[in-house]
């Protein structure tokens, strides 16, 4: 379809290509110099419309232009003035600046949108550009800190030093604790950080979060658990040594120590003693354990090979329970950055536990799976089809000491805790899908 523009246009062509040849027709029939002159000034005249119409419509998209570069969409283009061309025009011009102006409120409107949560957010931010200029700090951060405003991360150094040291050593996704003291009051900040790129410039951003109050609650939770099942295994030693004692020694002054009966009564006493002291000394002596871990060794490992390793060390009773092993590998040896010896005493444990919980159950399956997800976290699961753990003894069964079995020593799982500490991994059992019980290591 032919717009007014190019019609106009198209009319002025034809004008004057027909005023030139009748104009040249006309000067062969008849060399009057009268004729040749109004034809001249009638050729002029429409060449003059002609560059009068394209150059007010250049004009006109120049001025348009112009208004883009600058982002100026308020501007308004009469469509009731001019040429029907310059109208049309003028009408296309105040929609596109009309649609322009819409999105640029609607962005407008997102930004405030956004500004208010970050401003209202309880989660303290700040983000620095890549010359470590501050680009951001939100209310939260302020209030958090008791500062209005840094204005780079060498600052942050002034104001504290483990803050600064947290934010510049953490990586993208990872968490660090930064301790430090705000107007008499210990803070404990929880440190993230993520990295955006915007436009080509990379920007890291950094939230900050007050867990003190909440690490204390646990803390006093874990410390209470643990005094729980300490003072337990302690007073099931004490006091039966206590009371032995008590009749031994009641023994020796009311009986005749050369009666055999007495003797024999007296030499049993203190073998039971004995025994319950190298219970406590087993005890105090596992607990040391705990506490001594090894420093980690950490290569490049495989964790499906020490699995098979693990695998070949219960090979003896897997057969036995006629146990059937399902495993999930990936085609592909995943790579892993782990200490070997430490990890397979995880996985030592872990296994231990799957085949005793699976004793009594008709048709055992032990299930091992390793997944790699896309941030590059490495899962090992191990699971059975046992009778899985009660959900109300979730919570404590990386407790110290804490255990279900009878001769269970409590301290398998908390020991397989604080290695995958020592990885900066972790470590979470649950009920399996189908019944059982599932631990998953992240590493």
């Amino acid at each position: 379809m032919l717009t007014k523009f190019k019609i106009y246009t198209l009319l002025h062509l034809l004008a004057i290509i027909g005023v030139a040849l009748a104009g040249v027709f006309t000067w062969q029939e008849n060399a009057n110099i009268a004729i040749a002159i109004v034809f001249t000034l009638a050729l002029a005249l429409l060449l003059a419309s002609l560059f009068s119409l394209v150059h007010a419509t250049n004009k006109k998209l120049a001025g348009f232009l112009l208004n883009i570069k600058y982002d100026d969409y308020e501007a308004h283009y009469s469509s009731k003035t001019g040429e029907p061309s310059q109208r049309e025009l003028s009408s296309a011009f105040n929609l596109i600046t009309g649609k322009f102006r819409s999105i640029r409120q609607a962005k407008e409107a997102q930004y405030h949108f956004l500004h208010a949560v970050v401003e209202n957010a309880d989660t303290g931010l700040i983000c620095f550009d890549e010359g470590g200029k501050t680009i951001l700090m939100n209310r939260g951060i302020q209030q958090l800190l008791h500062k209005s405003y840094f204005p780079g991360l060498e600052s942050v150094k002034k104001y504290n030093s483990s803050l600064y040291e947290a934010l510049r050593d953490i990586e993208p996704g990872e968490k660090k604790l930064a301790k430090l003291i705000v107007n008499n009051q210990i803070l404990q900040l929880s440190v993230g950080k993520t990295v955006l790129k915007i436009q080509n410039e990379t920007l890291q951003l950094y939230a900050l979060q007050n867990i003190h109050v909440e690490l204390e609650r646990q803390e006093l939770e874990s410390w209470q658990k643990l005094i729980r099942i300490l003072t337990h295994e302690i007073l099931n030693s004490i006091a039966p040594v206590v009371s032995l004692a008590d009749m031994a020694g009641e023994m020796i002054r009311t009986s005749d120590i050369s009666d055999p009966k007495a003797m024999e009564d007296l030499r049993q006493s203190i073998e039971a003693i004995q025994r319950r002291s190298s219970g406590l000394m087993h005890f105090t002596e596992t607990y040391r354990q705990l506490t001594k871990l090894p420093t980690p060794v950490f290569r490049q490992t495989d964790p499906a090979e020490l699995l098979e390793r693990v695998l070949l060390l219960f090979s003896g009773e897997i057969r036995e329970k006629k146990v059937r092993v399902v495993k999930q590998y990936p085609s592909n040896p995943v790579g892993v950055l782990i200490d070997p010896g430490l990890m397979e005493q995880v996985f030592i444990n872990l296994i231990k536990n799957a085949l005793e919980a699976m004793a009594e159950t008709p048709d055992p399956e032990l299930g091992l799976s390793i997944s790699k997800d896309p941030s590059g976290v490495v899962e090992i699961s191990i699971s059975d089809n046992g009778p899985g753990i009660p959900e109300e003894m979730l919570s404590q069964i990386f407790i110290p000491f804490f255990t279900t079995k009878k001769e269970g020593s409590g301290i398998g799982l908390s020991l397989s805790r604080q290695i995958l500490h020592l990885h900066k991994g972790s470590i979470f059992g649950g009920l399996r899908h189908g019944g059982g019980s599932c631990f998953t290591v992240q590493v």
